[in-house]
């Protein structure tokens, strides 16, 4: 039983820092091409992916670029040539939709582009953040061929008020020329100012004031003192409300995000404030997606890269388990080791959501140097080497291709195609892509239960004896 617990203890902590150094080349990874944001930016792209919308939000997209190109300078074609060749190389990493206009002009919100980092984008967006940028940014659309005035352009002067009766003045002249001739009202001779009085006659007096009309009565105490007149209504929540309904029937009618605007907001919504509530978990549903496909992708990259470390360290899971039931030394060497790393938990992999506030490549690669120093250093002789295995198969074919790609080269992938067909290989790779937390707690479950036992009773001297002088346990 001790021997066996050995070698599983002796095999756990292979797989283990096996885990530990795969983990940190795939932070590496998404630190420098940064995986994260990518990941972001294509979750986005499917939420407001719409081609109904794309017409429109070019031409928006278009009035702006021309407005700002005489005042912003020309990029360089360096940093040009640069931009593109990274964007292609992350997007064989991560493959995904194309861009779409409507998500080009929500990352060029002021929202959005504070929390950029990188060419790609943020790696993280707030939910609040997401609901102002994305609702602003349909605010300043113009939606060509809706039956709802568009808002004024900003800086624009408001329309002037019509002159007062005007109204009056249009209708009563409308009125007057549907009448007939003769049926047409005589207009006064003055409208402006009354005729004066007959010489002689006496000025009528003015109309007697009511005196006995009663004043009106004070408010009661405690209630509020009513609008003076003219004076602006109070703020209500209901008017960001209906804005909002209005930009979503401003869109066109054939457009998906409205349809889905329209069902997260429809008209059980009382108030702003449970819009807002709605729209963000329509977002935050949508993040718990894109954790879902980063995880996999993820799960993907940690799977390829353990199966090229435990081909090139020839980490065979097999060949472990002999040699560690053979060699006594080499079992406490390694169970000492085990109790060393039983000590240290790994570093956690930043997967909040896909998306990582704080990501750290440094630490990652300085995880990563140590699990490979110390797998290296246990007695069990695994380094990074691909050798020739000693028997060949299909001599002739080996010695062609020898000739067209070298000696070297086909010995190479002589010792690469031996291990990748090794049982003990793909065991070894399937067990490190579990992740090094799965593997530490089981390697301190291990360690735990091969130090349990009945722990010594307390000794007590003999009745009668003197001093502990002669008796030794």
């Amino acid at each position: 039983m001790g021997t066996t617990l050995d070698i599983a203890i002796g095999l756990v902590s292979v797989f283990f820092l096996l885990s530990v150094l795969c983990s940190a080349i795939h932070e590496a990874l998404a630190g420098v091409f940064r995986l994260r944001a990518l990941n972001l930016a294509q979750s986005i792209e499917i939420m407001l992916a719409d081609r109904a919308l794309d017409p429109h939000v070019l031409r928006h997209l278009d009035a702006r670029e021309a407005a700002a190109r005489g005042a912003a300078p020309r990029e360089p074609l360096t940093r040009h040539l640069i931009h593109r060749a990274a964007v292609l190389v992350r997007s064989r990493l991560m493959p995904g939709p194309p861009a779409t206009p409507l998500a080009t002009a929500f990352r060029q919100h002021p929202l959005i582009k504070d929390l950029k980092y990188g060419w790609v984008g943020p790696s993280y967006i707030p939910s609040h953040a997401f609901v102002a940028a994305l609702l602003d940014t349909l605010r300043h659309i113009e939606w060509s061929g809706s039956a709802a005035p568009s808002p004024p352009p900003a800086g624009a002067a408001a329309p002037s008020p019509p002159p007062a009766g005007a109204a009056v003045t249009a209708a009563f002249t409308a009125s007057s020329a549907a009448l007939p001739a003769s049926a047409a009202p005589e207009a006064p001779a003055s409208a402006a100012e009354p005729s004066p009085p007959p010489a002689g006659a006496t000025t009528p007096a003015p109309p007697p004031t009511s005196a006995a009309a009663p004043a009106p009565a004070p408010p009661p105490a405690g209630s509020a003192l009513p609008a003076p007149a003219g004076a602006a209504a109070p703020p209500s929540d209901d008017a960001p409300l209906d804005e909002l309904r209005r930009i979503i029937e401003r869109m066109p009618g054939e457009s998906d995000l409205r349809r889905a605007l329209a069902t997260v907001v429809d008209c059980t919504v009382r108030d702003m404030r449970e819009a807002n509530i709605r729209l963000e978990r329509w977002f935050n549903d949508a993040m718990d997606r894109a954790a879902g496909r980063y995880k996999r992708r993820a799960q993907l990259i940690i799977s390829a890269t353990a199966l090229v470390l435990c081909i090139g360290f020839n980490a065979d899971s097999i060949k472990l388990a002999g040699a560690l039931s053979r060699d006594a030394v080499v079992r406490a060497a390694m169970i000492t080791a085990a109790q060393e790393m039983a000590k240290a938990p790994p570093r956690e992999a930043p997967l909040e959501g896909g998306m990582d506030r704080d990501e750290d490549v440094m630490a990652a690669l300085a995880q990563g140097g140590g699990a490979h120093r110390q797998l290296t250093g246990l007695d069990l002789k695994i380094t990074w080497s691909v050798e020739p295995p000693a028997e060949v198969s299909f001599p002739k074919l080996w010695k062609a291709l020898a000739a067209i790609l070298g000696q070297g080269a086909v010995a190479w992938l002589r010792g690469v195609l031996d291990r990748l067909v090794s049982p003990g290989i793909l065991i070894t790779a399937a067990a490190a892509s579990l992740g090094a937390p799965f593997w530490f707690d089981l390697l301190n479950k291990l360690v735990n239960l091969r130090t349990a036992g009945k722990s010594p009773e307390p000794y007590e001297p003999p009745k009668g004896a003197g001093p502990d002088t002669s008796v030794t346990r």
